[in-house]
């Protein structure tokens, strides 16, 4: 099974079907901890805030060879730059993190669709536009729902 940042049902449906003790098949997330994430990660490209890009000027070229390259799956253990452990929950319950990531994706499609050819910062590979975004969420949504057995590996 893919995932698709356009079918926003399907992804929000199987999130809900995810137990809040699901262990991960790697990594430190609990089920929270993941959606917030890819909350997070959803504002980035959404215009709800910007982190710098951290990788060199000359490497960017090669990131976006593999972070954007759909048949290429993101590797297990890959962390967020510059992050260590687990942050506090911002949420109370998963059910409220899960009804904001799927604004999150709402705006995401509505803040191109009102800013056509605007370019959004990823802290990876730098500015991307709409279809270089889908594809980044596609991989990693796709990466998490691995990880809670989402989806089989």
């Amino acid at each position: 099974m893919s995932i698709s940042i356009h079918n926003k049902e399907q992804i929000i449906d199987q999130l809900k079907q995810l137990d809040t003790t699901q262990t991960p098949d790697w990594g430190i997330m609990t089920p929270q901890h993941m959606v917030e994430h890819l909350i997070v990660s959803m504002k980035m490209s959404n215009g709800g805030f910007i982190i710098p890009c951290r990788t060199p000027k000359e490497m960017i070229p090669k990131y976006k060879e593999v972070v954007l390259n759909p048949a290429i799956d993101m590797e297990r253990g890959i962390k967020a730059g510059g992050m260590e452990g687990l942050l506090d929950l911002r949420f109370p319950t998963m059910e409220a993190a899960i009804e904001k990531l799927e604004r999150e994706i709402e705006k995401f499609h509505d803040y191109f669709l009102s800013n056509p050819g605007i370019l959004m910062m990823n802290p990876v590979v730098d500015e991307i536009g709409y279809d270089e975004w889908v594809i980044f969420h596609n991989k990693h949504f796709k990466h998490h729902f691995k990880q809670f057995k989402l989806i089989k590996s």
